[in-house]
């Protein structure tokens, strides 16, 4: 199966696709640029690069979230608009996840890691979720979290003095500092990016749905809308 692994959900995005598990091209932007600017062409140099052409692309799998709600719109919108275009399904994954399942060679062993994807949600929170260090099971859900609650749900854990914990992605910094006033030693991974090799990854299992049926997960709502409501 043809699939289209992609991401705009935080600062970064990237695209790649994959036929049966096999890597065929992908590409990850750290341009400054909006998602509107560069996600596109970024698609376009991915598929010519693998040698397919779109119609040749059997489902498309795509971040919904947590992460930056207008990167999430961006991402989702042009995906939605693929989707119908290709008549193709999509398969919408958690971006905590997908960045949980981007790293490799940071992890000793499985059973005794604990990995902490989290992205910046300012004012001292965290989209974040807590993983096994099979990236797969998920031992705290993901959600929107104060940093110091979600560290003292951390300290909480069965074990966890027993287990290396670490952080990844830019909530790294700010929920490192909680961590530290809580009591934990962990390593800091903050450079992580999710990868489309992450997105793919967290795609097997999850049935393909329509784009019309595809949602973002915010996990909190955007400024805007607080405003809104007061």
């Amino acid at each position: 199966m043809l699939i289209l692994s992609c991401d705009t959900s935080n600062s970064t995005c990237c695209a790649g696709l994959y036929e049966d598990d096999k890597e065929l091209a992908y590409e990850l932007s750290l341009e400054r640029k909006t998602h509107s600017e560069t996600f596109m062409p970024l698609l376009d140099r991915v598929v010519k690069a693998s040698g397919k052409d779109y119609k040749d692309i059997e489902a498309i799998a795509v971040t919904t979230g947590p992460g930056s709600f207008t990167g999430i719109r961006i991402g989702l919108s042009a995906v939605k608009g693929l989707s119908y275009a290709l008549d193709i399904p999509c398969i919408p994954v958690s971006s905590t996840k997908a960045l949980a399942l981007s790293v490799e060679n940071v992890i000793d062993s499985e059973e005794r890691t604990i990995l902490v994807p989290a992205f910046d949600a300012r004012n001292n929170r965290v989209f974040a979720s807590v993983r096994g260090g099979d990236g797969y099971s998920e031992l705290i859900a993901e959600g929107a979290y104060d940093c110091d609650d979600l560290a003292g749900e951390i300290m909480k854990m069965p074990d966890v003095a027993g287990k290396t914990i670490i952080l990844l992605g830019d909530g790294s910094e700010v929920l490192g500092k909680a961590l530290t006033k809580a009591g934990a030693h962990f390593e800091n991974a903050a450079g992580c990016a999710i990868l489309p090799k992450g997105i793919n990854r967290a795609a097997r299992g999850i049935n393909p749905v329509s784009g019309a049926a595809v949602t973002a997960t915010y996990c909190a709502v955007s400024s805007a809308e607080r405003l809104r409501k007061q």
